[in-house]
């Protein structure tokens, strides 16, 4: 076996390995240990789940073909028919395709016979946690939307609106998309957070790995833990890391920053205040490093005038952020 056949059945490996939904903190440890040892192991783990990935429902005989025999050639770009009914991503893995068979046989999912209806879950003025029929958790913020349709193939999930953390089930076999807007959010199963609210859209990973694909982008993205995506409209995204940890410290009822436009903190008081928040043409070069205890507006007002030159005006529908000094 040549060396760089080896480091392809390493990444297959590590990407059964990690579908397991047992598999231990350590094994997520070890494998990061692994991606960063060479560029080659990376552009190897990225083959296999590209074709994770792309080939969801992939029927031309030759691919199939070519994935039968573990064939990892990037396959980006390349035209792919479409049927309905199952996957065949069976061939990839068949190791974890008897697994996924088994969990059917046992009846743990019995809506996988047919096509389940989605289901929407809100939240107001307090989060609100929804688990899943497959153990899939989903943690909504203040003032947040999703709907979620459990199907045989896949699980489909679109936030309409708000801030979620999702801590997903493995299982190869169904995909768990996220739609946001244009944005679409991939994962086998790990723990993230998800932003969409106006033209804002992140994601950040506290485990495992996730494929995004930002607006207007021929290809996704892969974050693994403590990275994240920002992306504003069409602009160009950017990555950054994180403390995987922070997340989604929301939950924990902190917000932190680091060197962040007011703009986007402005952004966040305004889902929780449920009313807008806007800042001065004065403010607009204002940055905020720290993090906002959650309370009601005057407490979280407060703080942020503690750390940031601004004064707040408030009214019964709106708040407006002015720099302390402007006249």
């Amino acid at each position: 076996m040549t060396i760089a056949n080896d480091i392809q059945e390493q990444a297959r490996r590590w990407f059964i390995q990690l579908s397991d939904v047992d598999a231990p903190v350590s094994a997520w440890l070890e494998f990061q240990d692994w991606l960063e040892q060479d560029d080659a192991h990376r552009l190897a783990y990225d083959d296999v789940e590209r074709m994770w990935i792309e080939l969801d429902d992939a029927t031309s005989p030759a691919i199939i073909a070519r994935v039968a025999a573990n064939d990892a050639e990037p396959l980006a770009g390349r035209a792919t028919a479409r049927r309905a009914g199952p996957s065949r991503r069976a061939w990839l893995f068949p190791a974890v395709a008897a697994a996924a068979a088994l969990v059917v046989t046992v009846g743990v999912w019995p809506q996988l016979t047919g096509q389940s209806q989605a289901e929407t879950y809100r939240s107001e003025g307090q989060p609100r946690a929804v688990e899943l029929s497959d153990g899939s958790h989903i943690y909504l913020n203040r003032y947040s939307s999703v709907s979620v349709a459990m199907k045989r193939d896949r699980r489909d999930v679109t936030l309409a609106d708000g801030e979620a953390a999702f801590d997903v089930t493995h299982d190869p076999a169904r995909p768990f998309v996220i739609s946001a807007g244009d944005h679409d959010v991939r994962v086998l199963g790990t723990a993230f957070n998800v932003l969409h609210h106006g033209q804002r859209f992140s994601v950040g990973v506290s485990r495992g790995v996730v494929a995004v694909t930002p607006s207007e982008a021929s290809a996704p993205v892969r974050l693994t833990a403590g990275q994240k995506i920002d992306q504003v409209g069409s602009a160009q995204p950017s990555l950054t890391t994180l403390d995987p940890a922070t997340a989604s410290s929301w939950r924990e009822g902190v917000l932190i920053y680091r060197d962040t436009p007011l703009a986007e903190v402005a952004n966040d008081l305004s889902r929780y205040f449920n009313k807008p928040v806007t800042i001065s043409p004065s403010a607009q070069p204002l940055h905020f490093t720290g993090a906002l205890r959650v309370g009601d507006e005057a407490t979280m007002l407060d703080q942020l005038q503690a750390f940031v030159p601004v004064r707040t005006i408030r009214s019964p529908t709106e708040i407006r952020l002015t720099a302390r000094d402007a006249n």
